[in-house]
């Protein structure tokens, strides 16, 4: 019998700790931060709004959490977490050209589960509807749609009759470009049942010009006064067919692959849209963004305006961890197994907190080594021992991912291990700066440097009090003060 089955639970309530693999039983387990309801409010009532938070805070959860609560509230809600067409830099346009493919693609499911929404769409919105999913509609999987025809070999022919229809004749060319179109497109527009539209009068509406567009993505660009257009219009369409309202959450934009984990590749790369104030107070739909909260003074200092947008910070406090792992505890055992029988001694369950530095996903991802060290001293044990916890303890501070949560892998001084490093060697929680000079025999003025990085990092804070006249700094990272009670003087780099 496996360890779990002794503690008293239906399964490992340790083996997973990111809402991704979780998503089954996370409504089950979440506990909501403060400022749930308020952020709620605002987003079910038109208001977009920023969620900042370090990485492994539980952004993701909060926006599945969140999807989740809105969703039984009859309000039409995605999530979107691919960029991978979205350049890194000047993208307004192709953010919102994302926004209305990833709602036209999750709104033409929804209609085939329910075409009776159709009917309450008039006559004018059935061939706006009809002229979006032309224009937006991309192919699906299997598992989410029927599959469609790739479009990429169709908007390379799209470009050439525009140059050359644009070289020979004085006209508009919407009627080619949407001929073309319909290839990919016009399966879901009539299994929908929705309306071949009257192109020539309806695309002027939307389509006052046209941008050549020689980028890698062979298609056509809108102009921003279009974009705009049609993604309030497709919003209230869909609110018209039955939705309170349209939200759409954006989440994991600092994993995009081509940023690098570079912080200022990351507040770049979202600057040009929320910058666009225009797009985030329109009151036709709702954009939250979940940022990570290490880029918010490059995007402050690059004109973001936080102070238009609301930004919710999520912060857990010990006694907020603390219900986290009571009511996972509580789920996984039916509501018979609580922490403090789980782990007797207080102090060391005060201890085991203090390690997550106030992070959900680090909570558990201690217990995880902590549980795995359990079954190899004593897989019968109906807790979780002294022994089991102060090694696990000790496998997790070792191994720690510095790189998951601080800003990009850089060489030199600016390299956080080389950061850490520095201070394990010197060994103590409480530093000055005369400690740099001893141990790595450097001068007054690079010393200075060297606090000043980790105070940059928030490694370290400057104390109230002095030793003498000299300036003492405590170390933050519990993960760091473990390391060096422990005797670790150096991190693999």
């Amino acid at each position: 019998m496996e360890l779990y089955r002794y503690l008293g639970f239906s399964k490992n309530p340790f083996s997973t700790y990111s809402a991704e693999e979780e998503s089954d039983f996370l409504s089950d387990i979440y506990i909501n931060p403060k400022f749930f309801n308020s952020l709620k409010s605002d987003i079910t009532n038109g208001h977009s709004r920023f969620i900042l938070g370090a990485r492994g805070i539980g952004k993701t959860a909060l926006l599945s959490q969140l999807k989740y609560k809105l969703e039984l509230e009859n309000i039409f809600a995605i999530i979107i977490d691919k960029f991978d067409d979205i350049p890194t830099t000047n993208n307004s346009m192709e953010f919102m050209r994302l926004i209305i493919e990833e709602l036209i693609k999750h709104y033409s499911i929804e209609l085939s589960r329910n075409p009776k929404r159709l009917h309450k769409l008039s006559k004018i919105q059935k061939e706006k509807l009809s002229f979006i999913i032309n224009e937006f509609f991309i192919t699906l999987s299997s598992t989410e749609y029927n599959e469609l025809k790739d479009r990429t070999n169709i908007y390379r022919r799209i470009n050439f009759w525009k140059q050359l229809y644009n070289k020979i004749f004085n006209k508009p060319i919407n009627l080619i470009i949407s001929g073309c179109m319909e290839l990919a497109s016009d399966t879901v527009r009539k299994s929908l049942g929705l309306p071949d539209i009257n192109k020539e009068t309806f695309y002027k509406n939307y389509l006052p010009e046209f941008i050549i567009e020689p980028s890698e993505r062979s298609e056509r660009v809108l102009n921003h006064k279009a974009y705009k257009a049609i993604l309030s219009d497709f919003a209230e369409i869909i609110k018209v067919s039955g939705f309170v309202n349209v939200v759409i959450f954006f989440d994991k934009i600092d994993e995009y692959t081509r940023l690098n984990n570079n912080i200022s590749a990351v507040a770049e790369f979202l600057q040009s849209v929320l910058k666009d104030t225009t797009i985030l107070m329109d009151n036709s739909y709702s954009i939250v963004f979940s940022i990570w909260d290490a880029i918010k003074p490059e995007l402050t200092n690059g004109g973001v305006r936080f102070d238009k947008i609301r930004p919710f910070d999520i912060t857990w406090t010990n006694e907020d961890i603390r219900l986290i792992i009571e009511k996972r505890i509580s789920y996984f055992s039916q509501g018979k197994m609580t922490l403090s029988r789980l782990i007797k001694d207080a102090q060391i369950v005060e201890d085991v907190i203090s390690l997550s530095n106030h992070s959900p996903r680090y909570i558990f991802r201690l217990l995880s080594y902590i549980y795995d060290c359990q079954t190899e001293i004593k897989n019968d044990s109906d807790t979780l021992e002294v022994e089991a916890i102060k090694r696990g303890e000790n496998i997790y501070c070792s191994n720690f991912d510095w790189y998951a949560i601080y800003p990009t892998r850089t060489t030199g001084k600016g390299n956080i291990i080389t950061n850490i490093n520095r201070l394990l060697k010197i060994g103590k929680t409480k530093i000055k700066t005369t400690d740099y000079i001893s141990v790595y025999r450097v001068s007054t003025p690079t010393a200075i440097s060297y606090i000043k990085i980790a105070l940059n990092y928030n490694l370290i804070k400057e104390l109230p009090e002095t030793d003498g006249s000299a300036k003492l700094y405590a170390i933050i990272d519990p993960v760091i003060n473990h390391l060096i009670k422990i005797g670790v003087q150096e991190l693999r780099n």
